[in-house]
């Protein structure tokens, strides 16, 4: 199956203060030892920046040098997907669906790079989130 990552799961692997961090680091780096089956969205990336330099989200913020290393790192390390022309199309599909507004935008955003990139699971410590969307398959975490 292939599968991508949640920010959250980059960012509690990012940050020891989290109580999840030490699942959140096993499977971020069986994550990276399954290139051909795990993937990364372009959005989970400007998504973990924006929190890993925020001292009002994270204990241990990193200064934006520091995070965009991480972020470079995980471009490395992973097959990101990238929206592009047909993104907006798939995406004002899954908002009239699924009646998406405020925030979760940025969630429908995953889920039409998913669904455009023939990703099917997502791992997240936020499963409501994605729980709307019927067309992807939350998967358990933490084991």
């Amino acid at each position: 199956m292939k599968y991508t990552l949640d920010t959250n799961i980059l960012v509690y692997a990012a940050d020891r203060s989290f109580p999840l961090h030490r699942q959140a680091v096993r499977l971020r780096d069986r994550a990276v030892a399954e290139r051909g089956s795990a993937f990364l969205c372009f959005p989970v990336l400007l998504e973990f920046f924006a929190v890993v330099t925020d001292p009002a989200r994270v204990r241990a913020p990193l200064n934006p040098d520091e995070a965009w290393k991480e972020v470079n790192a995980y471009a490395d390390a992973f097959h990101v997907v990238y929206p592009d022309e047909r993104t907006l199309g798939n995406l004002s599909q899954l908002i009239a669906k699924h009646r998406v507004a405020r925030q979760n935008i940025f969630d429908a955003l995953i889920v039409a790079l998913m669904l455009q990139h023939g990703i099917e699971g997502i791992y997240t410590a936020n499963r409501k989130d994605f729980a709307r969307f019927p067309e992807i398959e939350v998967l358990p975490w933490p084991e």
